[in-house]
């Protein structure tokens, strides 16, 4: 169970123990149309420096389908440029009648809390003693939640179109890193992209020459648990 390709890097994110949240919020940009190093998608939305996924296309170079790329230019709010690395090269696209390409936040964290919630109502009876007990349980409500600190504050506004608040659906896919692992791989992975909204979770604290953080919460809108897959190897 190897990691994704870029952006992660196992040796500089997973084997220090941070864990890696992978959200998608907004829907998949297509069509988009290239020319030489220049990709264009009628109001993208994108800024420099995030990741995009390469789903399909015909006809472009320099691109692996399913691999994640960085935006290293916005020439205009209908335009923008691809590299392999953070303000790396633009790549040469090529040229193109139609391609797919999703717009990705990852997140990197020292702590993700898994905190979920269970509601259990119990039917009981007496023994034969007499004695009341728990005859059978059945589980009234239960959600998934996970919640990760922030201290780059100014990446609320990728997440919610700009505020430092808000609520927003999509899909999350979930790293949780072995630190013991010396082969880059992961301890526990979620199943991809299950249904999720995100939001800011309590305050932000800021000032007294510390950095701003705050709380992201997730809340997994799957029918059903989230399921993992374990490394084996690790």
């Amino acid at each position: 169970m190897p990691l994704p390709t870029a952006p992660f890097d196992a040796t500089k994110s997973i084997f220090l123990g941070l864990a890696v949240i992978q959200l998608k919020l907004t829907p998949a940009l297509s069509p988009v149309t290239a020319a030489t190093d220049t990709l264009t998608s009628v109001g993208h939305g994108l800024s420099v420096g995030q990741t995009v996924i390469y789903v399909s296309g015909t006809g472009f170079t320099g691109l692996t389908a399913l691999s994640t790329y960085f935006v290293t230019a916005v020439p205009t709010a209908d335009t923008f440029k691809l590299s392999a690395t953070v303000g790396g090269a633009a790549i040469t696209v090529g040229t193109s009648t139609v391609g797919v390409f999703q717009p990705v936040l990852v997140f990197e964290a020292a702590d993700l809390g898994d905190d979920p919630e269970q509601e259990i109502k119990y039917l009981d009876r007496p023994d034969y003693q007499g004695v009341t007990r728990h005859a059978r349980a059945t589980e009234l409500k239960g959600f998934e939640k996970w919640t990760f600190g922030l201290d780059e504050v100014k990446r609320l506004l990728s997440i919610f179109g700009g505020a430092l608040r808000g609520r927003k659906s999509g899909t999350c896919t979930l790293w949780i890193p072995d630190p013991t692992d010396q082969t880059g791989k992961v301890a526990l992975k979620s199943e991809n992209d299950f249904a999720m909204s995100v939001m800011r979770d309590g305050k932000m604290e800021h000032g007294n020459s510390a950095y701003s953080k705050t709380t992201i919460r997730i809340d997994s809108l799957k029918s059903g648990n989230v399921t993992w897959t374990a490394d084996g190897t690790a």
